[in-house]
Protein backbone atom coordinates (compact mmCIF):
# COMPACT_ATOMS: atom_id res chain seq x y z
CA UNK A 1 0.00 0.00 0.00
CA UNK A 2 2.70 2.45 0.77
CA UNK A 3 4.49 1.16 -2.30
CA UNK A 4 1.49 1.90 -4.39
CA UNK A 5 1.09 5.87 -2.47
CA UNK A 6 4.81 6.15 -3.05
CA UNK A 7 3.96 5.85 -7.05
CA UNK A 8 1.21 7.96 -6.71
CA UNK A 9 2.69 10.67 -5.50
CA UNK A 10 6.10 10.13 -7.80
CA UNK A 11 3.82 10.26 -10.90
CA UNK A 12 1.63 13.42 -9.58
CA UNK A 13 4.98 15.19 -9.35
CA UNK A 14 6.09 14.18 -12.69
CA UNK A 15 2.69 15.40 -13.98
CA UNK A 16 3.15 18.45 -12.34
CA UNK A 17 6.72 19.18 -13.29
CA UNK A 18 5.41 18.82 -16.93
CA UNK A 19 2.91 20.65 -16.40
CA UNK A 20 5.27 23.38 -15.20
CA UNK A 21 8.03 22.81 -18.02
CA UNK A 22 5.09 23.31 -20.71
CA UNK A 23 3.56 26.37 -19.26
CA UNK A 24 6.98 28.17 -18.73
CA UNK A 25 7.51 27.11 -22.39
CA UNK A 26 4.32 28.45 -23.62
CA UNK A 27 4.91 31.68 -21.67
CA UNK A 28 7.99 32.11 -23.48
CA UNK A 29 6.98 31.21 -26.63
CA UNK A 30 4.05 33.93 -26.04
CA UNK A 31 6.36 36.60 -25.39
CA UNK A 32 8.46 35.87 -27.83
CA UNK A 33 5.90 36.69 -30.09
CA UNK A 34 4.91 39.53 -28.93
CA UNK A 35 8.29 40.98 -28.97
CA UNK A 36 8.45 39.91 -32.43
CA UNK A 37 5.27 42.01 -33.22
CA UNK A 38 6.30 45.12 -31.26
CA UNK A 39 9.90 44.72 -33.18
CA UNK A 40 8.57 44.30 -36.46
CA UNK A 41 5.82 47.52 -36.29
CA UNK A 42 8.80 49.97 -35.58
CA UNK A 43 10.83 48.14 -38.29
CA UNK A 44 8.21 48.82 -40.72
CA UNK A 45 7.75 52.14 -39.56
CA UNK A 46 12.22 52.38 -40.19
CA UNK A 47 12.64 53.15 -36.32
CA UNK A 48 15.49 50.18 -36.88
CA UNK A 49 17.45 50.83 -33.76
CA UNK A 50 14.22 50.33 -31.49
CA UNK A 51 13.29 47.32 -33.40
CA UNK A 52 16.29 46.17 -33.18
CA UNK A 53 15.85 45.26 -29.27
CA UNK A 54 13.10 43.96 -30.00
CA UNK A 55 14.20 41.36 -32.07
CA UNK A 56 17.41 40.37 -30.28
CA UNK A 57 15.50 39.94 -27.05
CA UNK A 58 12.55 37.91 -28.79
CA UNK A 59 16.04 36.03 -30.64
CA UNK A 60 17.24 35.31 -27.51
CA UNK A 61 13.85 33.39 -26.85
CA UNK A 62 14.63 31.01 -29.62
CA UNK A 63 12.47 33.17 -32.08
CA UNK A 64 13.89 32.48 -35.75
CA UNK A 65 12.13 35.24 -37.72
CA UNK A 66 13.21 37.80 -35.14
CA UNK A 67 16.62 36.39 -35.41
CA UNK A 68 16.59 37.67 -39.30
CA UNK A 69 15.51 40.94 -38.67
CA UNK A 70 17.83 41.17 -36.13
CA UNK A 71 20.87 39.57 -38.51
CA UNK A 72 18.61 42.19 -41.40
CA UNK A 73 19.13 45.34 -39.50
CA UNK A 74 22.95 45.04 -38.17
CA UNK A 75 23.77 44.21 -42.36
CA UNK A 76 21.74 47.02 -43.43
CA UNK A 77 23.66 49.35 -40.92
CA UNK A 78 27.35 47.73 -42.03
CA UNK A 79 26.45 47.23 -45.66
CA UNK A 80 27.47 43.51 -45.29
CA UNK A 81 27.32 40.48 -42.84
CA UNK A 82 29.17 41.43 -39.83
CA UNK A 83 29.93 38.14 -37.45
CA UNK A 84 26.96 39.24 -35.34
CA UNK A 85 24.30 39.73 -38.10
CA UNK A 86 25.69 36.04 -39.39
CA UNK A 87 24.73 34.19 -35.89
CA UNK A 88 21.33 35.96 -36.04
CA UNK A 89 21.10 34.85 -39.62
CA UNK A 90 21.82 31.25 -38.69
CA UNK A 91 19.85 31.23 -35.75
CA UNK A 92 17.13 31.81 -38.36
CA UNK A 93 18.55 29.92 -41.13
CA UNK A 94 17.92 26.83 -38.59
CA UNK A 95 14.97 27.41 -37.59
CA UNK A 96 13.36 27.63 -40.64
CA UNK A 97 13.68 30.42 -41.96
CA UNK A 98 13.94 30.69 -46.25
CA UNK A 99 15.31 34.51 -46.06
CA UNK A 100 18.10 34.23 -43.66
CA UNK A 101 18.61 30.78 -45.61
CA UNK A 102 18.84 32.88 -48.79
CA UNK A 103 21.09 35.84 -47.20
CA UNK A 104 23.52 33.21 -46.72
CA UNK A 105 23.57 31.69 -49.80
CA UNK A 106 24.02 35.13 -51.49
CA UNK A 107 27.61 35.53 -53.97
CA UNK A 108 29.43 38.28 -53.98
CA UNK A 109 31.03 40.32 -51.66
CA UNK A 110 27.94 40.19 -48.94
CA UNK A 111 30.68 38.76 -46.64
CA UNK A 112 32.21 41.45 -45.61
CA UNK A 113 34.62 40.66 -42.68
CA UNK A 114 34.06 36.61 -42.41
CA UNK A 115 36.30 34.57 -44.32
CA UNK A 116 34.94 31.91 -45.01
CA UNK A 117 30.97 33.20 -45.43
CA UNK A 118 30.82 31.10 -48.76
CA UNK A 119 31.69 28.03 -47.65
CA UNK A 120 27.93 26.63 -47.16
CA UNK A 121 26.06 28.73 -49.60
CA UNK A 122 24.97 26.22 -51.81
CA UNK A 123 23.97 24.11 -48.68
CA UNK A 124 21.54 27.28 -47.92
CA UNK A 125 20.45 27.49 -51.22
CA UNK A 126 19.08 23.50 -51.09
CA UNK A 127 18.11 23.88 -48.42
CA UNK A 128 15.71 26.85 -48.79
CA UNK A 129 14.48 25.12 -51.92
CA UNK A 130 13.62 21.93 -50.32
CA UNK A 131 11.56 24.40 -47.43
CA UNK A 132 9.37 26.28 -49.72
CA UNK A 133 8.88 23.87 -53.17
CA UNK A 134 6.66 20.93 -51.44
CA UNK A 135 4.16 24.06 -50.07
CA UNK A 136 4.23 26.03 -53.56
CA UNK A 137 3.35 22.53 -55.37
CA UNK A 138 0.94 22.31 -52.60
CA UNK A 139 -0.80 25.70 -53.63
CA UNK A 140 0.71 27.70 -50.21
CA UNK A 141 0.28 31.68 -52.05
CA UNK A 142 3.51 32.13 -49.24
CA UNK A 143 5.53 29.27 -50.38
CA UNK A 144 5.06 30.33 -54.04
CA UNK A 145 6.30 33.89 -53.55
CA UNK A 146 8.96 32.39 -51.60
CA UNK A 147 9.96 30.25 -54.05
CA UNK A 148 10.50 33.23 -56.50
CA UNK A 149 12.67 34.60 -54.31
CA UNK A 150 14.76 31.24 -54.24
CA UNK A 151 14.74 30.82 -57.79
CA UNK A 152 15.93 34.61 -58.60
CA UNK A 153 19.30 34.16 -55.94
CA UNK A 154 19.99 30.61 -57.85
CA UNK A 155 19.93 32.97 -61.07
CA UNK A 156 16.70 30.82 -62.95
CA UNK A 157 14.67 33.71 -63.73
CA UNK A 158 12.34 31.96 -65.91
CA UNK A 159 11.07 29.42 -62.72
CA UNK A 160 11.16 32.64 -60.51
CA UNK A 161 9.12 34.52 -62.77
CA UNK A 162 6.72 31.33 -63.02
CA UNK A 163 6.27 31.11 -59.50
CA UNK A 164 5.44 34.59 -58.41
CA UNK A 165 2.97 34.92 -61.49
CA UNK A 166 0.97 32.18 -59.74
CA UNK A 167 1.02 33.28 -56.54
CA UNK A 168 -0.34 36.50 -58.03
CA UNK A 169 -2.95 34.08 -60.41
CA UNK A 170 -3.86 32.55 -57.10
CA UNK A 171 -5.06 36.14 -55.24
CA UNK A 172 -1.92 36.88 -53.17
CA UNK A 173 -1.97 40.55 -53.33
CA UNK A 174 1.90 41.30 -52.49
CA UNK A 175 2.78 39.33 -55.24
CA UNK A 176 -0.18 40.63 -57.41
CA UNK A 177 1.85 44.37 -57.01
CA UNK A 178 4.81 42.74 -57.44
CA UNK A 179 4.11 41.32 -60.82
CA UNK A 180 3.56 44.39 -61.84
CA UNK A 181 6.85 46.04 -60.78
CA UNK A 182 8.31 43.20 -62.58
CA UNK A 183 6.37 43.74 -65.79
CA UNK A 184 7.42 47.82 -65.55
CA UNK A 185 10.76 47.75 -64.43
CA UNK A 186 12.53 44.64 -65.20
CA UNK A 187 10.56 43.61 -68.75
CA UNK A 188 9.71 39.91 -67.26
CA UNK A 189 7.65 38.15 -69.53
CA UNK A 190 7.31 38.62 -73.18
CA UNK A 191 4.86 41.09 -75.09
CA UNK A 192 4.41 42.50 -78.50
CA UNK A 193 4.06 45.70 -77.80
CA UNK A 194 4.80 47.93 -75.19
CA UNK A 195 0.23 49.12 -74.54
CA UNK A 196 0.20 45.05 -73.85
CA UNK A 197 2.56 44.75 -71.31
CA UNK A 198 1.66 48.17 -69.66
CA UNK A 199 -2.51 46.79 -70.00
CA UNK A 200 -0.86 43.48 -67.75
CA UNK A 201 1.17 45.75 -65.27
CA UNK A 202 -2.17 47.61 -64.45
CA UNK A 203 -4.34 44.93 -64.16
CA UNK A 204 -2.07 43.46 -62.04
CA UNK A 205 -1.77 47.01 -59.92
CA UNK A 206 -5.95 46.94 -59.61
CA UNK A 207 -5.94 43.19 -58.42
CA UNK A 208 -3.84 44.02 -55.63
CA UNK A 209 -4.81 47.55 -54.77
CA UNK A 210 -8.72 46.16 -54.76
CA UNK A 211 -7.28 44.14 -51.60
CA UNK A 212 -6.28 47.46 -50.29
CA UNK A 213 -2.63 46.58 -50.70
CA UNK A 214 -0.94 50.14 -50.08
CA UNK A 215 1.91 50.47 -52.48
CA UNK A 216 -0.58 49.48 -55.01
CA UNK A 217 -3.39 51.88 -54.22
CA UNK A 218 -0.42 54.41 -54.48
CA UNK A 219 0.93 53.51 -57.21
CA UNK A 220 -2.12 53.08 -59.33
CA UNK A 221 -3.43 56.56 -58.36
CA UNK A 222 -0.03 57.50 -59.67
CA UNK A 223 -0.67 55.23 -63.21
CA UNK A 224 -4.02 56.49 -63.88
CA UNK A 225 -3.07 59.88 -63.44
CA UNK A 226 -0.07 59.39 -66.10
CA UNK A 227 -2.59 58.07 -68.63
CA UNK A 228 -5.11 61.02 -68.31
CA UNK A 229 -7.91 58.55 -66.21
CA UNK A 230 -8.49 61.44 -63.97
CA UNK A 231 -11.75 59.65 -62.54
CA UNK A 232 -10.40 56.74 -61.70
CA UNK A 233 -6.99 58.14 -60.60
CA UNK A 234 -9.52 60.15 -57.87
CA UNK A 235 -11.14 56.72 -57.01
CA UNK A 236 -7.67 55.70 -55.65
CA UNK A 237 -6.84 58.95 -54.20
CA UNK A 238 -9.01 59.04 -51.80
CA UNK A 239 -8.38 55.44 -51.25
CA UNK A 240 -4.87 56.45 -50.41
CA UNK A 241 -6.04 58.51 -47.89
CA UNK A 242 -7.23 55.41 -45.70
CA UNK A 243 -4.31 53.72 -45.69
CA UNK A 244 -1.20 53.56 -43.10
CA UNK A 245 1.60 53.95 -45.72
CA UNK A 246 3.27 56.97 -45.37
CA UNK A 247 4.10 58.10 -48.69
CA UNK A 248 0.81 57.41 -49.79
CA UNK A 249 -0.26 59.38 -47.00
CA UNK A 250 2.57 62.11 -48.01
CA UNK A 251 1.45 62.76 -51.00
CA UNK A 252 -2.24 62.49 -50.42
CA UNK A 253 -1.82 65.65 -48.19
CA UNK A 254 0.22 66.92 -51.02
CA UNK A 255 -1.96 66.39 -54.12
CA UNK A 256 -5.46 67.66 -51.89
CA UNK A 257 -3.67 71.17 -51.19
CA UNK A 258 -2.47 70.99 -55.34
CA UNK A 259 -5.61 70.15 -56.78
CA UNK A 260 -5.77 70.47 -60.02
CA UNK A 261 -2.39 72.68 -60.63
CA UNK A 262 -0.22 70.00 -58.81
CA UNK A 263 3.52 69.69 -60.36
CA UNK A 264 4.32 67.78 -63.16
CA UNK A 265 4.25 64.16 -62.41
CA UNK A 266 2.25 64.74 -59.37
CA UNK A 267 -1.62 62.84 -59.13
CA UNK A 268 -3.79 65.65 -60.24
CA UNK A 269 -7.24 66.39 -58.11
CA UNK A 270 -10.59 67.73 -59.70
CA UNK A 271 -10.14 70.74 -56.35
CA UNK A 272 -7.97 71.86 -53.98
CA UNK A 273 -8.77 71.18 -50.42
CA UNK A 274 -5.86 72.74 -48.39
CA UNK A 275 -7.51 72.24 -45.25
CA UNK A 276 -7.66 68.90 -45.44
CA UNK A 277 -4.54 68.10 -47.11
CA UNK A 278 -3.07 70.54 -44.42
CA UNK A 279 -4.04 68.91 -42.13
CA UNK A 280 -3.04 65.30 -43.55
CA UNK A 281 0.23 66.78 -43.64
CA UNK A 282 0.56 67.75 -39.86
CA UNK A 283 -0.85 64.35 -38.17
CA UNK A 284 1.65 62.55 -40.37
CA UNK A 285 4.63 65.10 -39.18
CA UNK A 286 3.11 64.56 -35.75
CA UNK A 287 3.10 61.06 -35.75
CA UNK A 288 6.47 60.46 -37.62
CA UNK A 289 8.12 63.45 -36.63
CA UNK A 290 9.81 62.91 -40.51
CA UNK A 291 11.71 66.04 -41.70
CA UNK A 292 10.76 65.62 -45.34
CA UNK A 293 7.24 66.13 -44.58
CA UNK A 294 8.07 69.23 -42.50
CA UNK A 295 9.19 70.86 -45.43
CA UNK A 296 6.24 70.17 -47.00
CA UNK A 297 4.40 71.64 -44.20
CA UNK A 298 6.71 74.70 -44.02
CA UNK A 299 6.47 75.01 -47.90
CA UNK A 300 2.60 75.32 -48.17
CA UNK A 301 2.15 77.23 -45.52
CA UNK A 302 3.42 80.52 -46.87
CA UNK A 303 1.28 80.06 -49.55
CA UNK A 304 -1.92 79.35 -47.11
CA UNK A 305 -4.34 82.41 -45.04
CA UNK A 306 -4.12 82.00 -41.45
CA UNK A 307 -7.46 81.17 -41.34
CA UNK A 308 -6.80 77.75 -43.47
CA UNK A 309 -3.70 76.91 -41.52
CA UNK A 310 -6.10 77.39 -38.01
CA UNK A 311 -8.59 74.97 -39.45
CA UNK A 312 -5.88 72.77 -40.72
CA UNK A 313 -4.34 72.63 -37.34
CA UNK A 314 -7.69 71.92 -35.43
CA UNK A 315 -9.01 69.08 -38.00
CA UNK A 316 -5.39 67.43 -37.83
CA UNK A 317 -6.02 66.88 -34.19
CA UNK A 318 -8.37 64.29 -35.67
CA UNK A 319 -6.53 62.31 -38.25
CA UNK A 320 -4.49 59.25 -37.58
CA UNK A 321 -4.62 59.32 -34.04
CA UNK A 322 -2.60 56.32 -32.85
CA UNK A 323 -2.58 55.15 -36.56
CA UNK A 324 0.80 52.88 -36.63
CA UNK A 325 2.04 54.94 -40.11
CA UNK A 326 4.38 51.88 -41.94
CA UNK A 327 6.65 52.24 -44.58
CA UNK A 328 6.44 48.73 -45.21
CA UNK A 329 9.47 46.89 -45.20
CA UNK A 330 8.84 43.49 -46.27
CA UNK A 331 11.01 40.25 -45.81
CA UNK A 332 11.29 40.51 -49.58
CA UNK A 333 13.36 41.43 -52.56
CA UNK A 334 16.58 39.18 -51.52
Amino acid sequence: MMWNSFLSRTSIGIIFAFAVFFAQADASDNKAERLFQEGYTLYQQQYSPNAFVKFKEAAQLGHAEAAYYAGNILRRNHTYITEEAEQFYRQAAEGGDVYAMLRLARKGNFCGTLRNCNYDREEWLERALDSVLPKAEAGDLEAMKDAYSVYRVSGDKGKAWGWILRAAEGGHAFSQYWVAILLEEQDMGFYWTEAGRRADMLKWLEASAEQGFPKAIFKLATEYSIDGRFDEATEWVERMGQTDYFDALHEYGLVLIAGPDGAKNRIQYPEPRPIEGLAVLLALHRETGNPSVKYSIDRHLNDLDSDTAAKARARSEELLVDTPILHYLPKFGI
